[in-house]
């Protein structure tokens, strides 16, 4: 299986533009950021999206969020609150860390069907509305783990669309 650089020419993949950290205590590892490391403001929200899917079964799901530009990447900082998901499932089994990588891409389809065309499968998918930002979130994580330790998501955000 190919490495991130040749994952990303293989799939047309924009360059990363988000790293996701698993955590156990949000507001804990917000203020330890903020205050020692000097990064935020944070944009706080809870994301319980309307539509969710854990390895292909609809299934509830809440996460509590932090999100900070850290020069041209946003930091998401996530943690488990209900339902099953990759990111309890990563907590358990790995502790806290650096659990994804993500791409902001344009055609949501058509880097789907690349990514399924290439062999990857689908762990977690979302579609909702998201308040905090006034606009519509379609997001995938898939099966990208093998080489490397990190999952990649795409995803889709209606308020990046002119960025």
């Amino acid at each position: 299986m190919a490495g991130l650089e040749e994952l990303e020419i293989g799939l047309g993949l924009p360059p990363v533009s988000q790293v996701g950290l698993v955590v156990r205590d949000l507001e804990r590892v917000v203020e330890y950021y903020s205050s020692a490391l000097g990064l935020g403001p944070f944009t706080r929200y809870v994301f319980a999206p309307e539509k969710h899917w854990f390895m292909e079964e609809p299934c509830p799901l809440k996460l509590g969020t932090a999100k900070s530009a850290w020069g041209d990447l946003e930091l998401e900082l996530i943690q488990p609150l209900e339902g099953n998901g990759l990111h309890r499932e990563f907590l358990e089994t790995h502790g806290e860390g650096l659990q994804h990588l993500g791409f902001h891409v344009a055609d949501y389809d058509e880097v789907f069907d690349r990514f399924l065309q290439a062999g990857f499968h689908p762990l977690e998918r979302a579609e909702t509305y998201v308040e905090t930002y006034q606009g519509h979130l379609r997001a995938c994580y898939f099966d990208t783990h093998k080489v490397g330790g990190l999952v990649c998501e795409i995803f889709w955000k209606s308020w990046l669309v002119d960025s």
